[in-house]
């Protein structure tokens, strides 16, 4: 009698291989950050700069090698002394391209929320600590494929943009940032790695069709005093303050009396956007539509809460409103 406990379905080799990957790449950050700080602000000292032939690098090396023995091998003094002459430049470039990033001070990684499926832009600050000036500096994150280059002045400090994918809403980590360089030459690459230390905020990406914002017809609407650029609302006699510019002269001669124009800004009232108001099939769907309203009500002029069940935000109107409560359906869980 078969039983289907008993049947072992052995593991791909695509798995064993990602498995495989993914120990090593724990094991290498783990080793990496034994060696010394990795999370900005950090000063990159020689423990933190690595370096490595690159593929025209070692290209160089086998030619060079290839050079020498043909030298040795024909005893040609001038073979020697050009084989010499490029190997001690090939060292030369070497140290230079470790002074590169030797003395860098990354200062701070920094990034505006953005709506899921865009691009967090995060600003790198760079910073030279040895008074030296710095060229072809290159930012990246390997398994993204995303990389940006800058350079640094003498003692100057510069900032780079490095986009980032974002797929989800909520906190995101960022993962490791490799800061290369290759000058001078190419033949030599050195870099070192480093982790923003905080986590960053991503909002949830507002839907593309969702119903018009709830009816807001039950709200008192009031008129507040505005200034010139809002409605003419009528005249009123002139008081002690009033901006010489608000008298109305015509209508003060005829009246026989001091008039000033008054404008007034009409309140387009408030709105509470619920998320059990929201139509959906799921709980993403349904913070879909929220983000939605909220953009609109803020575009609108609205003032508006936000009542997400155990939380709530009072109504209020501005950027700081629509930050708050993007953040709070980014976090809803």
């Amino acid at each position: 009698m078969s039983s289907a406990r008993f049947s072992t379905k052995p593991a791909s080799p695509e798995a064993a291989g990602s498995r495989w990957m993914r120990s090593l790449q724990g094991w290498l950050s783990r080793w990496i950050q034994r060696r010394g700080p990795v999370h900005p602000p950090l000063l990159l000292g020689y423990r933190q700069v690595y370096i490595l032939p690159t593929r025209f690098g070692w290209l160089v090396a086998l030619l060079l090698f290839a050079m020498l023995l043909g030298s040795l091998n024909f005893n040609n003094n001038l073979g020697l002394f050009t084989t010499f002459l490029v190997a001690g430049i090939g060292l030369l470039s070497m140290h230079i391209a470790h002074r590169n990033l030797e003395g860098i001070r990354v200062q701070h990684c920094q990034a505006e929320p953005v709506f899921a499926g865009q691009d967090l832009q995060l600003i790198i600050t760079l910073q030279d600590a040895r008074k030296r000036a710095r060229s072809g500096l290159i930012a990246e994150i390997r398994p993204l494929r995303r990389s940006r280059g800058v350079g640094l002045q003498r003692s100057g400090r510069a900032e780079l943009g490095l986009p980032v994918p974002t797929r989800q809403r909520g906190w995101m980590n960022v993962p490791r940032i490799r800061l290369r360089t290759r000058y001078p030459l190419g033949w030599f690459e050195a870099w070192s790695w480093f982790w923003p230390r905080q986590r960053f905020l991503v909002w949830p990406q507002p839907a593309d069709h969702a119903p018009g914002l709830p009816h807001a017809a039950d709200q008192d609407r009031h008129s507040h005093p505005g200034d010139e650029s809002d409605e003419f609302h009528g005249l009123r006699e002139w008081r002690e303050g009033d901006p010489l510019h608000r008298i109305a002269w015509k209508a003060s001669q005829r009246h026989q009396t001091l008039l000033a124009r008054r404008f007034t800004r009409p309140d387009q009232g408030q709105l509470l956007l619920r998320l059990a108001d929201a139509p959906g099939a799921s709980l993403d769907e349904r913070i879909a539509i929220l983000t939605r309203w909220v953009i609109d009500a803020d575009r609108g002029g609205f003032e508006y809460g936000l009542d997400l069940g155990a939380t709530s935000i009072a109504a209020a109107a501005g950027d700081q409103q629509r930050v708050k409560c993007l953040n709070a359906l980014a976090e809803l869980g």
